[in-house]
């Protein structure tokens, strides 16, 4: 071969050889350029999910504290209440106790009152009066019975002698320690029968004591008035001896 051709060709393949260096060089630069680029989106898609997370964990406390707020509000406005209510039963019990130094003496009152009425009234059911009265008297000293029952109690024994005066009824008692059948209308009459029907009598009030009836239409209409608070007989109209200024004299 021609000596310059030689040269040439030397210098071509040195040239290429150097050239080949300079791609592969350029090759590895791109390549790392490369893995850096890949890390650098790795660290991005990183710090994204993170700020993602962040993000949603921010509009979770968020959202909890406006929760938070709303029932912090709101519990406020309950002790708030709770507070006025508190004030209220305070008072209520200031109020009670007050009541009940008041109450007090008025049912004392009170049962003495029934309890004088039963002593002045005409003198049916005696016996279980007196007694009701007795037990109410023993009530309003046990300190296991509140105030509001014995109260709930007097007022309970004031209607059994109210509705006295609305209901008629008869029942056997004794008088002068003789057994008779009694008759009682309303709170005005009161009358006894014997047992053998015979004998029949009235309660005066002026004089406080039993006046014997002779009269036969009066007998009748007693009987018939048993008969009746019995139930033995239909309602009727009944001609009974009653107190008149004449019987007072």
């Amino acid at each position: 071969m021609h000596k310059k051709s030689k040269v040439i060709f030397f210098s071509l393949i040195l040239s290429t050889s150097i050239f080949a260096d300079q791609i592969d060089k350029s090759m590895n630069i791109i390549e790392n350029t490369n893995n850096k680029l890949k890390n650098y989106q790795t660290k991005i898609d990183k710090v994204e999910n993170d700020r993602e997370e962040l993000l949603s964990k921010y509009k979770y406390t968020n959202s909890e504290l406006k929760n938070t707020r709303i029932y912090n509000n709101q519990l406020k406005k309950i002790i708030n209440s709770q507070k006025n209510e508190l004030k209220d039963i305070n008072q209520q019990l200031v109020d009670i106790e007050k009541t009940q130094k008041n109450i007090f003496p008025l049912m004392l009152k009170m049962v003495a009152s029934l309890k004088e009425l039963v002593k002045m009234d005409t003198p049916f059911l005696l016996e279980e009066r007196t007694n009701r009265v007795k037990k109410l008297e023993s009530a309003l000293n046990k300190s296991d019975i509140k105030t509001a029952e014995k109260y709930r109690i007097i007022l309970e024994a004031f209607k059994i002698e109210y509705d006295y005066a609305n209901s008629i009824e008869t029942y056997q008692d004794k008088i002068n320690n003789t057994t008779y059948n009694i008759l009682r209308v309303g709170r005005t009459g009161l009358y006894y029968q014997s047992l053998d029907l015979t004998n029949y009598g009235y309660w005066n009030k002026n004089k406080k004591d039993w006046v014997k009836i002779d009269d036969s239409n009066a007998k009748s209409n007693i009987r018939k008035a048993i008969k009746i608070a019995k139930k033995q007989q239909n309602v009727d109209f009944l001609n009974l001896p009653f107190l008149t200024l004449k019987d007072s004299k």
